[in-house]
């Protein structure tokens, strides 16, 4: 499910710099499916960015965390997180051992607040505790 990425990233038809000043368009997308960077002035249509999301993930992100055996929450909840700051930041992360460790205070502990190119972002702490919340809800 990408509501959760959706909402945090909302949609740009046109192509923008984000925070980080990485130039992205649809729902955060930096690249297109064949690998290209994204540009300033290109533009996409909501179904295609739909597309290059869905892409993504599948490429990209379902791989690197399917042996997490994770429930359909924290799928989605480490799916945003990942979308957001990118496999190789996580896969260095306390988070992810302790993830790979069922280790959950000590993920929770590092779920990765400040990924907006090191700027506090009002809309990133709102993520980053959605994303918590939905990841934990199941943990007792």
């Amino acid at each position: 499910m990408t509501n959760l990425i959706k909402k945090y990233e909302s949609f740009s038809p046109k192509a923008y710099r984000c925070p980080a000043g990485v130039v992205t368009i649809g729902y955060g997308s930096t690249k297109w499916a064949d690998g290209s960077p994204i540009k300033m002035g290109q533009t996409i249509t909501e179904e295609k960015a739909d597309a290059l999301l869905n892409d993504y993930l599948i490429k990209h992100v379902r791989p690197k965390i399917a042996d997490l055996n994770l429930t359909p929450n924290q799928q989605d909840a480490l799916e945003s997180l990942l979308y957001n700051i990118g496999w190789t930041a996580f896969a260095k992360s306390k988070c992810y051992k302790a993830i790979k460790a069922k280790d959950w205070a000590t993920a929770l502990k590092n779920w990765d607040w400040y990924s907006g190119g090191g700027k506090v972002l009002n809309g990133l702490i709102k993520r980053r505790a959605e994303e918590i919340g939905l990841f934990f809800t199941e943990i007792k």
